[in-house]
């Protein structure tokens, strides 16, 4: 049975009336005053806890979201500027102070702000489209775990990220599935898991599978869930990049 809280009004009340020593009565009340205290205290700090992850939500969704695609643009101006263009320079510098910028966005952002793939899903189709690209999206409605919807939204927009700089594509497929798994995933805990593949019809002749810095990134996140990030050229000549993750076994 839980005790009486002896500093709140009903207890202090009923202790006079049973004839309590008066001097009891100050110390009850400082002790109330107290705990009103430090629930207030508490309140105050759990609102400014919230209104600091809102800031932080927001600025990482618009400005985050304004500078890549800057960033993109700018690469692309560069790449169509003449080698011996003093614009090709000038762009040069534009883009490393945007993509700084961008870098310090997160920075300042990644302690309250939960990237998602729901959200990175919307940008890509829209920043495709706005290259001219096509993009279709088929994704599973499933709930996901923070650190896999985490990982899952960075995959996207990686490869998305490098369909926009490292190919000529007409059209870009992303795709997210929820797959049974049986025999060794059940013996590991888990019994699903979560297939997601970008893939594009733009593969240059010097595209090389796996290649690249962000690609090994990847990789090395999916390897701390237990998943794999694979790249393949199809037969088709399209270039596909999947990722693997299993999902915990439900309790």
């Amino acid at each position: 049975m839980p005790s009486a809280d002896m500093s709140s009004p009903i207890v202090l009340i009923a202790l006079v009336i049973i004839g309590v020593p008066l001097f009891v009565l100050p110390m009850l009340l400082a002790r109330r005053l107290r705990r009103l205290s430090a629930l207030q205290a508490e309140a105050v700090r759990q609102a400014a806890a919230e209104a600091r992850q809102r800031l932080a939500r927001d600025v990482h969704d618009l400005l985050g979201s304004r500078l890549w695609l800057a960033s993109l643009k700018s690469e692309l101006a560069y790449r169509r500027a003449d080698e011996d263009s003093p614009t090709r320079a000038a762009l040069a510098e534009a883009i490393e102070s945007i993509r700084q910028a961008a870098t310090d966005i997160r920075n300042v952002t990644r302690s309250y702000q939960e990237i998602s793939l729901w959200s990175e899903l919307v940008n890509a189709r829209a920043v495709l489209t706005a290259y001219g690209t096509g993009c279709e999206v088929e994704a599973s409605e499933v709930e996901l775990a923070p650190e896999l919807n985490a990982m899952l939204a960075v995959t996207v927009r990686e490869a998305v990220t490098n369909v926009l700089r490292h190919s000529r594509a007409s059209l870009c497929v992303i795709k997210m599935t929820l797959v049974e798994m049986s025999g060794a995933g059940e013996a590991k805990g888990t019994n699903s898991q979560v297939c997601l593949s970008v893939a594009n019809d733009g593969v240059g002749p010097l595209t090389a599978p796996g290649a690249g810095s962000g690609i090994h990134n990847l990789r090395s996140r999916a390897a701390e869930l237990g998943g794999t990030v694979t790249t393949v050229i199809d037969s088709d000549g399209w270039f596909r990049l999947t990722a693997e993750i299993p999902t915990p076994s439900p309790r």
